[in-house]
């Protein structure tokens, strides 16, 4: 990681100001106020002082003429004035021969020489009116300028009216700099961001991060891939509505990634490193030369120690499918669908060695996999190159048995639990947002539908605690969310703990439970897997208790790894580029 004890500001056309610049008709008007964020004035005291700027540009490539340019600044104590009165204030411009006259109504004129002067798209004019006295009411107040114009040899004159918003905040309210050190960094490196903040609340965004920062000077972000704006950004209450102010920072990433709505390759294209589209784990491209073949990385993680191992490639090349994991005969099971292929791959792992088993379940599409244990057999569920989801049993642990259709054939997003003496199921019936959760008794041979969860997005997770049954999904606010399905109530009606983080997640919630431990794991904003556990305690508000998340290691992924507790360890297999690179 490169590292550089110097903060660098962003540059100019990186830092937000206190006004976006609108566009009129025929001009642009860009509005700085100093200082920035502008505050009120104490309620006693001499008041605080501020200089406004307007920058006029022409929008269109031929300049037109102007005649005398008003703004009109608020007078008043309430808090849609500016200006507690006009005593002391001045005003100029960055051309000479301008004129200018301040009225006690707060309208300040600017004259241009001999009475008309041209506006053009690169000489513009700044107009500025200086030491104007901040009242001491919170709220934004609003400029308003009058610019005549006419084009050049035209007779006939037309006007010109825009408002720009100037926010007065709380005397507490400060909002500095934002700093990033280093200023440039490698691919995958990590940024330090700093400044100083207070009386407000405050979150720091970038790319698809949105971080509370409250009470806070400093943030590190990691695993940044390409050029990146990071926004500080301050708010505060007031009775004119919510106030707020913007910080930014440049950071630049040597060779980034690209981000594009197109891209033209005139050879093949070959990686395992392409983040999909949103809502899509694998990117989709109708150029026969490019092909997306990530392949599977391994992690394990000690919950005791809190501490995890590097992802390794696993030995089973580009795959097309999310694994799906179950230990079962003292060995760990996966399945997986690989890139190119209609037939499972079926491999076990003895805690040293990998061996992939003779005997798959049979044909498959590329769509997820849930594998699980009833302790005596594997049960395994998958989709077929027709688009139809089965079910399949393994006995043995050798061979698998004939497929029979699951409680919704046509269906995604599949997940497998045992709770004592069945088999239960989640499903996502295609092109319904809806989830199900299913029930089926070994006893009396098919599936019963228990409960639907229509604010679910992507997959629910499944995970036994003890003899009780948890039910993850991520709600589509991001939030996380759990269900408890006790052993004496598999009925519909199971309890809702609500949402148990309110760290947003980027893709589905994956769990495992060892012991009376139940560990979710999922990826937040950045990418970067988070952890919590549970151990099923409750208060006296009946909802369980769940640890903190915590941040896994330094290794992002866009797709959630499966889960297995193996040999006193959390093992991690996923997809999407999180391997470390061999050598």
């Amino acid at each position: 990681m490169t590292t550089d004890t110097t903060p660098s500001p962003a540059p100019a056309s990186a830092v937000s100001q206190q006004t976006p610049a609108p566009a009129g008709v025929e001009l642009r008007y860009a509005l700085s106020a100093e200082p920035f964020p502008l505050s009120a004035s104490e309620s006693f005291g001499t008041y605080r002082k501020t200089d406004l700027t307007i920058v006029l540009s022409r929008r269109a490539a031929v300049a037109l003429e102007c005649g005398p340019i008003t703004v009109s600044v608020p007078v008043g104590t309430n808090s849609g004035a500016l200006a507690a009165e006009t005593a002391g204030m001045s005003a100029s411009t960055d051309l000479p021969g301008w004129n200018t006259t301040i009225a006690a109504s707060g309208m300040v004129t600017f004259t241009p020489p001999g009475g008309t002067a041209q506006i053009g798209k690169e000489n513009g004019v700044a107009l500025s009116v200086n030491r104007v006295p901040v009242n001491r009411t919170v709220g934004r107040a609003v400029l308003t300028v009058n610019v005549p114009w006419r084009l050049p040899g035209e007779s006939d004159w037309g006007t010109e009216t825009v408002e720009l918003p100037v926010t007065k905040f709380p005397p507490s309210f400060s909002l500095g700099e934002l700093y990033a050190s280093p200023g440039r960094i490698a691919h995958n490196g990590s940024v330090t961001l700093t400044w100083q903040a207070s009386g407000g609340s405050f979150r720091l965004i970038y790319g698809k991060a949105d971080i509370s920062v409250t009470g806070r000077d400093t943030y590190t972000a990691h695993n940044i891939t390409s050029d990146t704006l990071f926004q500080l950004r301050g708010t505060s209450s007031s009775a004119s509505g919510e106030l707020e102010a913007v910080r930014s920072a440049w950071v630049t990433v040597d060779v980034p990634d690209i981000a594009t709505q197109s891209l033209t390759a005139t050879r093949g294209i070959t990686t395992d490193r392409l983040a999909g589209l949103t809502g899509n784990s694998v990117p989709v491209f109708h150029a026969r030369t490019m092909e997306h073949q990530p392949e599977l990385s391994m992690r394990t993680y000690d919950p005791l120690r809190r501490s995890s191992t590097a992802p390794v490639r696993l030995p089973f090349g580009p795959v097309a499918s999310a694994p799906a994991l179950a230990v079962h005969g003292g060995k760990l099971h996966m399945l997986f669908c690989p890139h190119g292929g209609e037939q499972l791959t079926w491999a076990t792992y003895d805690g040293s060695t990998w061996q992939t088993m003779p005997n798959p379940p049979g044909p498959a599409a590329p769509a997820p996999v849930a594998l699980a244990t009833t302790g005596t057999s594997l049960v395994c569920a998958h989709g077929t190159p027709d688009g139809q989801y089965v079910m399949r049993t393994s006995t043995d642990g050798t061979t698998w048995g004939a497929a029979s259709p699951m409680p919704e054939p046509d269906s995604d997003l599949v997940s497998l639990c045992w709770q004592g003496t069945a088999l239960c199921a989640t499903l996502s019936p295609k092109g319904s947002p809806l989830k199900g959760f299913y029930r089926y008794e070994a006893a009396q041979r098919e599936w019963q539908m228990l409960a639907f969860y229509p604010l679910a997005r992507g997959s629910l997770e499944l995970a036994m605690r003890g003899e009780t049954m948890l039910l993850f999904h991520r709600h589509k606010s991001g939030r996380i969310w759990v269900w408890v399905r006790p052993p004496t109530n598999p009925s519909p009606g199971d309890k809702v703990d609500s949402h148990i983080t309110d760290v947003r997640a980027s893709d589905n919630v994956r769990a495992v439970s060892y012991g009376q431990r139940v560990l979710a794991v999922f990826p937040d904003s950045e990418g970067m897997l988070q952890a919590m556990s549970s151990d099923g305690t409750e208060p006296t508000d009946a909802r369980t208790v769940w640890s903190t998340p915590v941040q896994v290691d330094e290794y992002p992924v866009t797709e959630t790894p499966a889960l297995a507790w193996y040999r006193d360890r959390i093992v991690a297999i996923g997809r999407s580029g999180a391997a470390v690179p061999e050598g």
